[in-house]
């Protein structure tokens, strides 16, 4: 059986959008509970958090072997405005309050990031050999 699963993740003295347009977060849809700075990279290498754990498999499945991947997207100002579009966090916000929000982020991005971030993704594959108990 392999699982595999995906998770926005940050590194050490990296500018990360997030931390780049909390305070627009925080404008225009204060408190959400699901605006949050992503983990770092190394945390979640050394834990389960950020994509789920994986049970005991109840004596089917032998020691999993797992392997990390991970990727990079890079965006500009607009693209990552759509990138978040798509996002279910951000399709639940109402239309009043996503576009503008989106078009903030996006014009940060522009004049305050370069029109240049990256959105970092720490991939993991988990693979186990059922036994034959």
């Amino acid at each position: 059986m392999a699982l595999l699963g995906h998770v926005v993740v940050r590194r050490p003295g990296e500018p990360e959008v997030f931390a780049e347009t909390a305070d627009l977060h925080e404008r225009f849809c204060p408190g959400n509970p699901g605006w949050g700075h992503p983990p770092l990279e190394d945390d979640v290498r050394a834990t389960d958090e950020g994509w789920g754990t994986v049970g005991d498999p109840g004596g089917l499945f032998g020691p999993a072997t797992v392997r990390w991947y991970p990727t990079v997207q890079w965006f500009d100002g607009d693209g990552f405005a759509d990138h978040l579009r798509s996002l279910s966090l951000y399709r639940a916000l109402g239309l009043e309050v996503r576009e503008p929000l989106l078009d903030a982020v996006a014009e940060r991005i522009r004049t305050g990031m370069g029109d240049r971030v990256a959105r970092r993704y720490l991939s993991v594959l988990r693979v186990g050999r059922r036994t034959d108990g």
